[in-house]
């Protein structure tokens, strides 16, 4: 395999992808693997994904049809560009890139921890080459917006920047000697179903303190769950560039703290305390939603955003905004917020913290949430793992209708 790193690809196409760039030179059926056409749901790739995204002239190289994505947007574009990394691989590389759809046990696979790619399902970047790298960059930035392709480059960034500091080893989680356990070269890669702007299909890009778990439903994008952190949580700078992955998410938070008066404050601190975030990743591989329990009632907490002047609520909704507007906004991110903001929405969502005696992010413990009618949104503080003294962000993004798309 090259040498190249992914996180330098990726960097090299924030901005400038061209999509006619992404498109293999040799990639017969012999090379990739003869990819099935069977059902929908049988996580194999349509033997003419034109039919899905438009004909653009795509150049047949077995049973995968690599596009020319020029002029596409949106899901036309997010899947024009997922077909042609996918023409990029090696049958066993395919192998282990691509899922049933219904495969919900392998979908749970994602979680907070640097477990390697032993502990998810899909492809390490690490096992990616140069040629591989370049598509899956230019289908990453298709999928985000500016926005969340910098965040997931800087989270990426993070762990390769906590290995240099000799981060790993001692087990999941813990700092000390031995071979890093933090690198982006563990980040993984994995499609449910075959990418198409009708059915159903899913993509997750993970690692150690990263779940973007993206699933389509007829051309429209859900990104929930959807987990971020960053070790540390300010900006930093690994091999030249500087990265500030979850800054303005945690300011975000600031700001609408900072504006609530004393009484507000102390109306919206919960009793509870919290070390992480209540609602992370399930039980690995179990498949099972029911883990996912929202709190009801009088568990919920807070102060209701219609409650607040206009001011605070433009900021209550500026940090809802952080984690929707990670995503394409015309394929998923733009009714997303619409309905998360509408007056029977913001008269049903809560503002909320808990802690010490005031929510400060450099304290232990600190905690923060935005629970809607659909939107959940959480942020804990927790000392640094690394990086001793400091705290860092523990984050998580889910929408209680549609999480995996309503499919689990």
């Amino acid at each position: 395999m090259a040498s190249i790193s992914l996180l330098t690809l990726l960097l090299a196409c924030e901005g400038s992808v061209d999509s006619t760039d992404t498109s293999p030179t040799d990639t017969s059926a012999e090379d990739s693997g003869a990819q099935d056409s069977g059902g929908e749901d049988s996580g194999t790739q349509d033997s003419d994904p034109a039919d899905d995204t438009g004909d653009t002239g795509g150049e047949d190289t077995g049973d995968i049809v690599v596009e020319d994505c020029v002029g596409l947007s949106g899901a036309p574009e997010i899947v024009c560009l997922a077909n042609n990394f996918l023409a990029t691989l090696d049958s066993s590389q395919l192998a282990t890139a691509t899922y049933d759809f219904s495969d919900s046990t392998e979908k749970t696979l994602w979680s907070n921890l640097p477990l390697g790619a032993s502990g998810r399902a899909g492809l390490a970047h690490g096992d990616l080459d140069s040629e591989n790298k370049e598509a899956l960059a230019a289908f990453a930035q298709a999928l985000l917006s500016d926005e969340g392709y910098e965040d997931y480059v800087g989270i990426l960034a993070a762990d390769d920047y906590l290995g240099t500091l000799g981060g790993g080893g001692g087990g999941p989680g813990g700092g000390g000697g031995g071979s890093s356990q933090y690198t982006s070269d563990e980040a993984i890669v994995a499609f449910y179903g075959t990418p198409a702007t009708s059915g159903s299909w899913m993509v997750q890009l993970g690692n150690h303190h990263l779940a973007y778990n993206v699933t389509f439903v007829d051309g429209v994008g859900y990104p929930t769950p959807s987990h971020q952190a960053s070790e540390p949580k300010e900006t930093f700078t690994y091999d030249g560039s500087s990265y500030a992955p979850v800054v303005e998410e945690g300011q975000a938070f600031v700001d609408l703290m900072d504006s609530l008066s004393s009484s507000q404050l102390s109306a919206a601190k919960l009793s509870q305390s919290f070390s992480d975030v209540l609602l992370g990743p399930v039980e690995y591989g179990t498949g099972s939603m029911s883990q996912v329990v929202y709190p009801t009632g009088s568990a919920r907490g807070g102060v209701l955003i219609s409650d607040l002047s206009a001011d605070q609520q433009a900021l209550a909704i500026a940090a809802m905004e952080q984690w929707v507007s990670d995503f394409n906004d015309e394929a998923v991110s733009a009714e997303l917020l619409a309905a998360y903001t509408t007056s029977a929405a913001l008269a049903d969502t809560y503002v909320a913290w808990a802690g010490g005696s005031s929510p400060d992010i450099e304290t232990n413990g600190t905690y923060f949430r935005i629970d809607g009618p659909r939107v959940w949104i959480e942020v804990a503080c927790q000392n640094g793992v690394v990086i001793q003294g400091q705290t860092h962000f523990h984050m998580i993004y889910r929408d209680k209708s549609m999480d995996y798309g309503a499919e689990l």
